[in-house]
């Protein structure tokens, strides 16, 4: 907000103030006023209420506009300390300057009223009854008690008010943080991919495959340009991540031939839904590198194996399922760690949890000779990226 807001809105603020304060002593003015004349008529006194000593009225407890609006400038400073010392200060010099001023001012003005001069004002003055005395300092007491209750209620607002802004900012500074943490890993799925397509490629020059090699860098150039559109992406259609899941496994294809076979289903109706761009890859990933790779080639072994990998994607209860499952060799030692094993699958746990919260699962079956990976979560209604 600019500073020349930000002074109109202090400015429009003052004018409001002096103009509640002058219409609530007004109409209390007013109100006594017509409160004397009512007890004339009722009672039929032998007094003549004229307008000049209504408008008497008025002027009498407009003049408690001015310590009003003092009291308020005073305690509503952003520097005055509202301790109960301070307060206690503040009432005594207050009641001691204000009220024998007002009684200087008020009877000066019912002198003038009524037509009189210096020793009419003092005789006035020095005849203040005590109980006058003592009503008028109620009188200042319940304004400033009325002073007090809107400044500490404006300072609570505006506590509140600096409060929810500043959970507003915390809250917009920790999502903007997740969102660039976010962009981070998906970012960093391009060069850790490439990496490994680009080891896949090796394999096949040092073979000597040509023609796989051409298909190789074909395919790659097809998965590079998709993870350039979107990496940068949140959610993206199921068909995207579907094809871009047959491209991968393509490739992969290229790389170690028979030693797998992947087959891929997915319902018809959902191919429009919205899903996280890289799902599948990671899932397919660490098949591959922790059970194909590490499988014998038949040129290397008299026994090949043979790997089977199943690609599913599902609507369940307004829900998407993604699930990947792959056979496993019995012989292969399962309890030995592998280099990098499960960073993608707690990169795309992060990745869920920031766009789904609480609303997503991953689970994760094993077994000697199987195993699988269940993803699940709420499909999207709309078909913009959010």
């Amino acid at each position: 907000m600019s500073e020349s807001i930000r002074a109109k809105q202090s400015i429009a603020m003052k004018l409001k103030t002096i103009v509640v304060v002058a219409l609530m002593w007004v109409t209390i003015g007013t109100v006594h006023a017509l409160s004397r004349y009512s007890d004339i008529v009722k009672y039929n006194l032998d007094v003549v209420f004229t307008l000049r000593e209504g408008g008497f009225f008025v002027l009498s407890y407009a003049l408690w506009i001015i310590v009003t609006l003092a009291l308020l400038r005073i305690i509503g400073a952003p520097r005055f300390d509202m301790s109960f010392q301070r307060m206690a200060a503040l009432f005594i010099v207050g009641a001691l300057v204000w009220l024998p001023s007002y009684f200087a001012i008020d009877f000066a003005i019912s002198t003038w009223i009524d037509g009189g001069g210096w020793d009419q004002w003092l005789d006035k003055f020095s005849a203040t009854s005590g109980s006058i005395v003592f009503f008028y300092a109620v009188v200042y007491a319940l304004t400033f008690a009325l002073c007090v209750g809107v400044v500490f209620s404006a300072r609570a607002r505006d506590a509140d008010q600096a409060n929810i802004l500043l959970e507003r900012q915390t809250a917009r500074a920790r999502l903007e943080l997740a969102e660039q943490h976010m962009q981070l890993m998906q970012s960093q799925l391009s060069p850790h991919f490439l990496f490994n397509a680009l080891g896949a490629i090796s394999y096949l020059g040092r073979r000597g495959e040509r023609k796989s090699l051409v298909d190789a860098i074909a395919k790659l150039g097809t998965l590079l340009r998709f993870t350039i559109e979107n990496a940068s992406r949140r959610l993206i259609t199921v068909l995207e991540e579907l094809q871009f899941a047959k491209d991968y496994v393509g490739l992969q294809q290229l790389r170690f031939g028979e030693r797998f076979t992947c087959t891929f289903a997915c319902d018809s109706d959902i191919k429009g839904e919205r899903c996280p761009p890289f799902t599948l890859q990671p899932l397919l990933e660490n098949v591959f590198q922790h059970v194909v790779e590490q499988m014998p080639d038949k040129d290397d072994s008299d026994a090949h194996h043979h790997i089977s990998i199943r690609v599913s994607i599902a609507a369940r209860d307004d829900r998407l399922l993604l699930s990947v499952w792959n056979s496993r060799d019995a012989k292969q030692d399962i309890t030995k760690p592998t280099a990098g094993h499960g960073t993608g699958v707690n990169n795309l746990k992060t990745r869920l949890a920031h766009i789904y919260a609480d609303a997503f699962t991953l689970e994760q079956l094993r077994s000697p000779s199987e195993f699988r990976v269940d993803v699940s979560f709420p499909m999207v209604a709309d078909s913009a990226d959010v």
